[in-house]
Parts: structure tokens; sequence; C-alpha cells
């Protein structure tokens, strides 16, 4: 994998981790944002970048390393902006999704949030790297099963 793909994947990782951390301030959108951080950012980034022609997945070991790339980038870009609109609903509107959340996002020291954030980039990283190996063998499969039927 070049530089050129690694820097798509991470852009694109912090682009869509940014937006869901920005829905996720919605109160039962937030939920599905996080999960959908945790697990689906990989396949969709690497999907929608195969598609515009800027990625492929000749090896599982570019499905591992891109899926780890754009899961901790859009851990960081969501906590990020997850952490800024809760902080801004908080302090204008009295709003928050979740008091424990907005209590330590409010009251803790700096290096602790980052800290935090920096484990749970962590699992985000393993969780998109399985999801972008899963991803790897579904488009081999569908792309077996294009040529198969267009073989013939």
């Amino acid at each position: 994998m070049n530089n050129a793909v690694l820097k798509y994947l991470i852009i694109s990782g912090l682009l869509v981790g940014a937006i869901l951390g920005i829905i996720a301030g919605v109160p039962y959108i937030g939920g599905i944002a996080l999960f959908s951080t945790l697990f689906l950012c990989a396949p969709v980034v690497m999907v929608l970048l195969i598609m515009a022609g800027k990625f492929d997945l000749t090896t599982t070991k570019d499905s591992i390393v891109g899926g780890a790339a754009v899961g901790f980038c859009a851990n960081i870009a969501f906590s990020f902006s997850y952490s800024i609109v809760n902080a801004i609903l908080f302090l204008t509107i009295k709003y928050t999704t979740n008091y424990v959340l907005t209590a330590i996002i409010m009251n803790s020291p700096i290096w602790l949030l980052i800290l935090i954030v920096f484990f749970i980039g962590v699992l985000t990283a393993t969780t998109n790297a399985f999801s972008g190996f899963v991803t790897y063998y579904v488009i081999n499969l569908i792309r077996d099963l294009y040529e198969k039927k267009h073989y013939e």
C-alpha cells in the first residue's frame, strides 16, 4: 500500500468520523452513529474509494491495514467533533444526550480525555481492521461470482 492510498483512507476516515460525531448529538441516532464508527467505517470508506478508483483491495494486508487506519482516524474525528457538539449543547441550552459523558468531557483534565480517546481508538482500529478484512472477502466473492457468470 503506497502513501497516496493511505492518505486517501485517512482523510476519508477523518471525514466520516467527523460527520458521525456531529450526528451523534441527535438523541436516538447517537447509538447508531457510535456503532457505525466502531464497525462500519472501514467497509464504507473502502467501497467508496474502490468505486472512485482510488483504492484496490489486492491483499488481505491492505484490507487490514486500511481498515485499522480508517477506524483509528474515524474514532479521533468522532470523539473530537462529538465532544465539541456535546459541550456546545450543554453550555448553551443545557441539553445533553448522556450525562456521564458530558460530565467527563466538562470536568476531566485534557490528558485523561486524550488517553481515553487513544484507547478507544485502538479498539476501533481493531474492529474496523476485522470489518475491512471481511470486506476484502465479500468483494472477492462478488468479483468471482461476476466473472463466473460473465465468463460463460
